[in-house]
């Protein structure tokens, strides 16, 4: 086991509560009890974890936290609420997070994506050049804005192909890396200078929204054909 300091460790945010969908948390999800429990088990199945923390007030978070062999870390409860802004929940749960290790977030509501190892791996060893890591999506699509203009492009014969347009990207929200003390100091999950850890649209997928679920049920099982060679 590492020292404290020299340790990675993971983070799941978890609350009771979600005003778009009922127990957003605890739905089943393919051969799970439950969204979280998928989770959970992705992060064991990643073995770079030395600690994992479920952060919540729940007592039902705390059980399956102890079903599941992981830790619990007890969230004061307004802190579980949609009165605090995010920055003070943030450092609220990082403080509860012993030593200063590196700090991974790992959420529930990203169903799909598993790929913790080969992020952490990348963010331990561009510690040198990135402060933090953020995991993204690529976007290369003929976007105009609210009033029709095209971004990034002109309309007319000069019309690029996609594949000539700049690419843009979108934070996912399926991981975060830094240090403990760092996102303390900035108060939020990454910093200035953040290696963008690129994901395809499927492990993408943030189930916020009923149709969001509906989608990622429909991508798990593609994903587990895809597996078994289907």
């Amino acid at each position: 086991m590492n020292e404290k300091n020299d340790q990675t460790v993971v983070v799941v945010p978890v609350r009771e509560g979600s005003s778009r969908i009922k127990d957003k948390n605890f739905v089943p999800f393919g051969k799970y009890a439950t969204l979280l429990e998928n989770k959970i088990q992705h992060l064991k199945d990643a073995k770079c974890f030395d600690h994992i923390y479920l952060s919540s007030d729940s007592q039902r978070v705390e059980n399956i936290a102890k079903n599941c062999g992981v830790e619990f870390l007890y969230r004061d409860p307004v802190m579980c609420t949609s009165k605090p802004r995010w920055d003070e929940v943030v450092v609220a749960i990082l403080n509860t997070v012993p030593g200063n290790p590196h700090v991974v977030w790992a959420m529930v509501t990203s169903p799909i994506f598993i790929r913790y190892k080969e992020a952490v791996e990348l963010y331990l060893s561009n510690l040198n050049d990135y402060d933090s890591l953020v995991g993204v999506k690529q976007i290369r699509e003929y976007l105009v804005d609210e009033k029709g203009r095209p971004l990034f492009y002109s309309f007319g014969v000069w019309h690029p192909y996609s594949n000539e347009i700049k690419p843009l990207f979108a934070i996912n929200d399926v991981i975060f890396i830094a240090r403990k003390l760092d996102q303390i100091y900035w108060r939020y999950w990454i910093g200035r200078k953040p290696f963008l850890f690129h994901c395809d649209p499927v492990e993408s997928i943030d189930i916020n929204f009923p149709e969001d679920l509906e989608l990622a049920i429909v991508a798990q099982q593609m994903v587990d054909k895809r597996n078994k060679g289907l």
